[in-house]
């Protein structure tokens, strides 16, 4: 059993870096004059994995966050300019437009925060070797920094883009087991699990493949990813979709994720996470070609599903 499989979701969230916005994240700017206390500050709150996920010479997608005391810090849509520094070099310099991130399909009533996150950056670049590279965004005037680790592509966990994808016999509507539920958003299921990874992948079709949890998404990067895959899915009609949730028996443990018997799924595993949600965009050919992780809106999944349509 892996590690993933003995903790519950807040647990492996805490220790891969990304549980609320408060985590992950370095302020920027120095204190006061005098040595006081310093002044409240706009923070870039990463909305990724640390944990081994991120492969150094390869093209990467760095989704990042930025708030101020909990708050959004960006309300427009004017793009952003990220600088990425490796020991004092520049090694690139990405405009990037904010993306709006809405609520899951989540009982309004439900413990969550996704209001500390207003808008998201998408930010793609190549980090060319392993190592530790910080990332610059100027905000009216105080540049903001954050560190981000880029592996070498062997010690990398999760599958990463160029790999075949493994021949997975997720479970659907006909054959459940083990799951003792097999959709958590609200009013379902969804419309995803009428087949298999490994019988879409075995008729060569296109396949959108989103491990998520509607239900017991508390974070403030998940987002509204499985409605944003169910509104995308028309427009793209060669491509099949397959939806699987995080946990194997939510039922069993009466709702409650924290539980020490909550199961993730097998997948996690086999894909090498430690975390959730993750979109992966696989070609007819049984390819890998992106994987969109933890929050994504209606432009930026469209324009994924395009490169496997």
């Amino acid at each position: 059993m892996s590690q993933l499989s003995r903790q519950s979701r807040r647990t492996f969230l805490r220790q891969a870096g990304l549980f609320g916005a408060g985590a992950a994240v370095l302020a920027a700017g120095c204190g006061r004059p005098g040595g006081s206390e310093p002044e409240t500050q706009a923070q870039l709150v990463r909305l990724f994995s640390s944990d081994n996920v991120i492969a150094a010479g390869i093209p990467q997608r760095l989704p990042f966050g930025l708030v101020n005391s909990g708050a959004p810090v960006l309300t427009s849509d004017q793009p952003v300019l990220f600088r990425v520094m490796f020991e004092d070099l520049q090694v690139d310099e990405v405009a990037v437009r904010p993306r709006l991130v809405g609520h899951d399909d989540v009982d309004a009533s439900a413990e969550h925060e996704h209001s500390s996150i207003l808008r998201y950056f998408a930010l793609r670049t190549t980090l060319p070797e392993p190592g530790i590279y910080d990332l610059l965004v100027d905000v009216e005037g105080t540049e903001i920094s954050v560190p981000v680790q880029a592996f070498d592509p062997s010690d990398v966990k999760v599958l990463l883009p160029g790999a075949g994808f493994p021949l997975l016999g997720t479970p659907t509507l006909d054959q459940p087991q083990p799951m003792d539920t097999i959709c958590t958003i609200l009013d379902g299921p969804c419309p995803f699990h009428t087949t298999s990874v490994a019988e879409v992948i075995a008729a060569g079709s296109p396949l959108a493949f989103l491990i998520s949890s509607p239900a017991y998404c508390v974070t403030s990067y998940c987002g509204p990813v499985l409605n944003e895959l169910i509104a995308a899915n028309p427009t793209f009609p060669s491509i099949q979709a397959i939806h699987l949730e995080v946990y194997e028996n939510p039922k069993e443990v009466g709702g409650n994720i924290n539980d020490p018997d909550i199961r993730p799924v097998k997948e996690f595993e086999a894909l090498g996470l430690t975390y959730e949600p993750a979109l992966f965009l696989i070609d007819r050919n049984g390819v890998l070609i992106d994987r969109i992780d933890n929050v994504y809106d209606q432009d930026e999944l469209a324009t994924g599903l395009a490169r496997i349509a």
